[in-house]
This record gives C-alpha cells, structure tokens and sequence, in this order.
C-alpha cells in the first residue's frame, strides 16, 4: 500500500502542466423532440489528458474546476453558449440523427473535445446501470483492491463481469420483450474516469448509451448522485419503464428500493442486482421483480420467470 501511494505522489509531481480539460460530457437523446441535452465537467488545473493511463487520472484526481466562463457546443450546423459555473456547463440542442451525430466543445476559440454518439431512434424502455462490479470487476467491497484496479490497470486488461456484455447486447436488439432500450451508465465513479470508462464499454461491445458519473470523489454522498439522477433520469423520460441493475457491493439495493418507494406510481419494471458480497438483508419485498444473480445464465431464467423477458 505505501509503495501505491508515493507511486501516486511521484507522478502527481510529474503532472505539473496546467491546461484547461473537459473531463466529461454527458449527452442523453430526448426521443420525442429529436433534440439532445448536454452536461459537461471542465477543469481548470492539470495535464490535458489525451489518453486513458494512469498520468491522466492521477491529473484528473488534482483538477480545479473552472469557476466561471462559457464554451461553444456544436453539432452539425448547430453551435450554442452555454455558461460555466463552478465546473459545469449544460444545455439543449437540436442534432439532424440520433443513429450518428458528433458534439464539440470549444473553450477560448480552441477545440477542446469531440465525441461521435449513435444512440436508437426512439426506445420503448430505459436501462439504467451501475459500472463497478456490475459490469466491471473492480472489487469494490476491498478498498485496495478497488484503487489499484481503479488507476493502475489499463482498460484492455479489466474485465468486464461475466456473460454482461452479451446479455446487454441482446437487450439492446430488443430481446427483453419490452421493446428497444436507451442505456444510461450511472456510477458514482469521478468524472475524471470518464475516457477509461467511455472506452472500457467500447473495448468490450457494450451498447452505445449515456454515461453520468459523480464531479468529483469529494462531492456529495454515493446514494444522493445515484437518487437525484435517478430523478432527472424519471423526468427526462416520463414516458418510458425504467429497468435498473445495479451491485450488492456499496448501496445500489437500498437506493434502488428507496427510489422505487418514494415514486408515485414508479415506473420502475424490475431491479437486478449482482451479488459481489453476502447480504443477510436482501430487499425482497418490493411488488415489482428484485434479483438477485451471480450467474448470468440463472439471471436469464430469473428474469424470465418474473416477466422481465420472452
């Protein structure tokens, strides 16, 4: 452990170089409007991160926000201002396709980022699913393990859990039964992880989705991010069942439980659970399907049996 952390240090030091860094941008489709909202995280401390090893998180750990300013987002002919406070900038904008389209970010007359979204042209349900030892082993019931997985492992050498990403890639051809999904990625991993997690989901096939991360380690509770999120995720799509999965390792089932209870006719079909850590206190009471699963081809039959597939 002490050897990690002056590891840590040394290239902390080494990350001197001050630039101004998008770290995440998060973009959700509005399917009845074919327009998109945005929310991005911009720093104004650090490397400017390029890739995805550990020099760009370690500087993304060190960031500052940028307190105030503006940036132009552009996609197709379309460019708008969106103000920044404390770090963070959001807007509404129109895209010609949901099937392909590219966001930019511009800060002081310079490209900051790009990225290329597909996403489907309408969905019939929304997935909303945890990242760490849901469908990425990280070990989070080991804090050690946890970080050294968390920074010191490239994004070729993590594993996704198993049988995940063919099981969300049949759900993302509509093979639930309940139509065609829209995938958030809601973690409470900080947003300086975006570019590693971005790319660990299109290392390994995951379907195209949104993906929310926490600011920053420091900010806010685990179980606040997950519950406001889950808020606006309900407010975004009013429309449209919520399907949530999520891990016994941290808190996801009570969070789950909670959200469900707490919403008015909660729109919420089914809660999936990957049990990492033995729980006495399994939430089995809710009128809706709450599974638990450790193997994916049990899930398949679970969920079958409690509607959630045909």
């Amino acid at each position: 452990m002490r050897k990690l952390l002056l590891t840590c240090l040394l290239v902390i030091q080494v990350a001197s170089l001050s630039a101004t860094d998008l770290l995440d941008l998060r973009v959700f489709p509005l399917f009845d409007s074919h327009k998109i909202a945005f929310a991005g995280v911009i720093s104004n401390s650090g490397y400017k991160a390029t890739g995805t090893g550990l020099r760009a998180k370690l500087s993304g750990l060190r960031s500052r926000w940028l307190a105030s300013s503006t940036v132009i987002v552009e996609s197709g002919m379309q460019k708008i201002s969106a103000s920044i406070k404390d770090g963070e900038f959001s807007g509404v904008m129109n895209v010609a396709s949901f099937a392909s389209f590219t966001v930019s970010v511009y800060y002081d007359s310079k490209k900051l980022y790009q990225e290329q979204f597909n996403f489907p042209d309408k969905a019939d349900f929304i997935v909303v699913s945890d990242i760490d030892d849901t469908i990425l082993v990280t070990e989070v019931t080991s804090r050690v393990k946890m970080v050294y997985n968390s920074l010191f492992k490239d994004v070729n050498k993590r594993k996704p859990v198993d049988g995940t990403p063919e099981f969300y890639r049949a759900m993302s051809r509509g093979e639930t039964g309940m139509g065609i999904p829209h995938f958030i990625y809601l973690s409470s991993s900080p947003a300086f992880l975006s570019r590693f997690l971005k790319a660990f989901l299109v290392h390994n096939n995951f379907p195209p989705g949104t993906l929310v991360l926490k600011k920053s380690l420091t900010s806010g509770d685990h179980g606040d991010h997950k519950t406001g999120w889950l808020k606006e995720i309900l407010a975004k799509y009013t429309d449209k069942p919520l399907l949530l999965f999520g891990d016994s390792g941290e808190k996801d089932p009570v969070i789950y439980r909670d959200f469900v209870e707490s919403t008015l006719k909660s729109p919420v079909k089914g809660i999936v659970i990957h049990e990492v850590a033995s729980k006495k206190d399994k939430i089995l009471s809710l009128k809706i399907p709450f599974i638990y699963w450790s193997n994916i081809e049990a899930l398949k039959l679970n969920m079958y049996r409690n509607g959630l597939l045909k």
